[in-house]
């Protein structure tokens, strides 16, 4: 059986009752996506972006 390989992160969700760690597709630099928790529902935008103005 095949299997699709591709680069990916893992998350944990950050509720206190979840805490569940799901896997999410790498993207490209510069991009973001919505994802939600396969348990709980809880939405999270990932990357986090860093704000360069925020750290001068």
């Amino acid at each position: 059986m095949a299997r699709l390989v591709r680069p990916s992160w893992a998350i944990r969700c950050t509720q206190s009752g979840c805490r569940t760690l799901f896997e999410v597709a790498e993207l490209e630099e510069g991009k973001q996506q919505e994802v939600v928790c396969p348990n709980c529902g809880e939405h999270y935008v990932y990357p986090i972006v860093e704000d360069k103005h925020e750290n001068q």
